[in-house]
């Protein structure tokens, strides 16, 4: 059997190094290629990948698989790429539907997506998993952030404020900031500003 991994260091990368990529039917991996074999050898040692049928609404909510291309910054890509795909492959496992609680009241749920989208996070999409009924946003710089949907109707202000602190963890800083930031975890001015 060739050897193949989901990923090599870079100089190990055609054309430069011997490991070739399979395509994404083939799942993607990369192969080590030699000069007396197959320049595709993924084509008889393997079977393609059979498309997964996924849930309805579960990659609007969620995206696709993810792909180990997507964490290459990252500072251990590896790992953030295993993480990833533990935490989707989860999600797939325990999501129940996607669509809005039978429960939650329309005018509740236009007011609430009336605040989302002022403040630049997009509608919430609302799923059934592995908490109960839940919301992501999809559309925000932080698709992966999600809250009760109890909170999305009830707290849509404190969600938003909630949302900005994420951002500004991630060392991303809102255009506006909500006034339900505390105002010490907002960036301060720089330093020439307070000298001034």
């Amino acid at each position: 059997m060739t050897p193949r991994f989901q990923d090599v260091p870079e100089h190990w990368k055609y054309p430069e190094g011997p490991y070739r990529q399979a395509p994404v039917d083939y799942g993607g991996q990369w192969w080590l290629v030699n000069p007396f074999g197959s320049a595709e050898p993924w084509v008889t040692q393997s079977q393609p990948v059979q498309k997964e049928s996924l849930p309805e609404g579960f990659e609007e909510i969620f995206g696709g698989r993810p792909k180990a291309a997507s964490f290459r910054e990252t500072p251990s890509p590896s790992l953030y790429f295993r993480m990833a795909v533990t935490d989707w492959e989860q999600s797939l496992r325990q999501f129940v539907r996607a669509g809005m609680p039978e429960w939650a009241p329309a005018e509740m749920i236009e007011a609430a997506d009336k605040v989302f989208e002022a403040w630049g996070m997009g509608r919430p999409r609302f799923y059934e998993g592995r908490y109960g009924w839940s919301a992501r946003f999809p559309d925000s710089e932080i698709p992966e952030f999600e809250c009760a949907a109890r909170s999305v109707m009830e707290s849509a202000h404190l969600v938003v404020a909630q949302y900005q602190l994420a951002l500004l963890e991630r060392g991303e800083t809102p255009a506006t900031k909500h006034p339900f930031v505390p105002p010490q975890a907002w960036p301060s001015e720089t330093s020439e500003d307070k000298e001034d």
